[in-house]
């Protein structure tokens, strides 16, 4: 005797048409999850994005790997309201932009706040995209405001807890010196250097030296281990500089007054004053100078 088969064994395919099935099947990455394509203005940036700075040069040329191989990988969001917000790819999505493509390939996920700032945070240090300064910003950021501890974020990105301390310190510089390491005046090495010197105002005269006379990491170090020193003979060859000027000064006016040459030789507050002279007469008429004085 034969069995009449149930519909309910046939799963999806006695619901959704089959054509319709082969587009879903088609759209469905490994992880199973749907890739749908999102009108690009429709997509608003992550308020918790740890990247601040974006070269514009770099969007442009990711925008041209874009048109000529395809997006690689969908950009992950979030349904916002009426918008959908980024979690990981707003490189991508601003270089598709770029390009004037209307609609990207996505995956839209239902994740809290805090995960979204994980996972933005995750994808920047994994690419290697964040500046030192952004990277310390972004872990004070989760730190401060989700509360979890050093020992957990370390978890989350894949750092020790010593690379985070040390990346998180350079927070304690002043902006210019931030600005130095964002800009790439000088490197987060430099930085971490310059935190050795508690005071403002010494670390500042160490940046410009630095700067100035384009310091390795290496001599940096030495500069603040032996800050005393170098700036110590800065200070006696400019006060060296200004007895000098003080010194020609009073030559030419002592010149002027006994009308011939006067020389001045001094050495650590000691010296002598020659007059020149050149003949008896010469001399009596100094003499009779130095008298009337």
């Amino acid at each position: 005797m034969s069995i009449k088969k149930s519909g309910l064994g046939k799963g999806l395919g006695a619901l959704i048409p089959s054509e319709s099935m082969q587009n879903i099947e088609k759209n469905i990455n490994e992880h199973g999850e749907l890739i749908q394509e999102i009108d690009v203005n429709l997509i608003i940036p992550n308020k918790d994005q740890p990247r601040k700075h974006f070269d514009q040069e770099r969007i442009a040329a990711l925008g041209d790997s874009i048109s000529e191989h395809g997006l690689l990988q969908p950009i992950v969001l979030k349904r916002n309201g009426s918008f959908y917000e980024i979690i990981a790819g707003e490189r991508r999505w601003r270089a598709t932009k770029h390009l004037g493509v209307k609609k990207i390939s996505s995956i839209i996920k239902d994740v809290d706040d805090f995960t979204i700032a994980q996972l933005a945070l995750i994808e920047n240090v994994q690419r290697e995209d964040l500046n030192p300064i952004e990277e310390a910003m972004a872990y004070h950021k989760l730190i401060d405001e989700y509360k979890i501890t050093q020992e957990k974020l370390s978890k989350i990105v894949g750092k020790s807890r010593s690379y985070l301390t040390n990346t998180m310190r350079l927070m304690k510089l002043e902006t210019f010196i931030q600005d130095g390491i964002v800009n790439g005046t000088i490197s987060n090495g430099h930085g971490r250097a310059l935190l050795a010197l508690e005071e403002p105002k010494k670390r500042k005269m160490a940046y410009e030296k630095i700067v100035s006379e384009a310091f390795s990491v290496r001599m940096t170090e030495d500069l603040v281990k032996n800050f005393e020193k170098y700036f110590k003979e800065r200070t006696a060859t400019t006060k060296s500089h200004n007895k000098l000027r003080e010194i020609v000064n009073l030559e030419d006016e002592l010149s002027v007054s006994f009308g011939t040459k006067v020389t001045i030789k001094e050495s650590q507050g000691k010296g002598k004053i020659l007059i020149d002279f050149y003949n008896i007469d010469d001399l009596n008429r100094i003499i009779d100078l130095i008298n009337k004085q």
